[in-house]
C-alpha cells in the first residue's frame, strides 16, 4: 500500500515520515541556513529568514532538534 505525502501529494511509504521530495527540499533549505550562517555567523533567526526565505519557525525548528546549534561569539565582561 502506497501513502500519499500531506504536504505535496508525492507518493511515499507507509510509515515514512516525509516522502523524497519534501526530504530534499528540507535538505536544501537546510544548506541554505547552514550556508547563510557560516558566511553570516552572528545573525538571528529573524535575519537568517530575511535572507534566504525559509521561514523563522523552521529555522527555530532545526535548532530545537539540535541540526543546528547557537553560539554565542560575544565577548564576556568581567564584574
Amino acid at each position: 500500500m502506497i501513502d500519499t505525502c500531506l504536504k505535496c501529494g508525492s507518493e511515499m511509504s507507509p510509515g515514512e515520515y516525509k516522502c523524497r521530495v519534501c526530504g530534499e527540499s528540507d535538505l536544501d533549505e537546510y544548506r541554505a541556513i547552514r550556508n547563510y550562517v557560516r558566511s553570516f555567523p552572528n545573525s538571528n533567526a529573524m535575519q537568517i529568514a530575511n535572507a534566504t526565505g525559509i521561514s523563522v519557525s523552521k529555522i527555530l525548528r532545526y535548532i530545537k532538534n539540535g541540526s543546528l546549534t547557537i553560539v554565542d561569539n560575544q565577548p564576556r565582561r568581567n564584574r
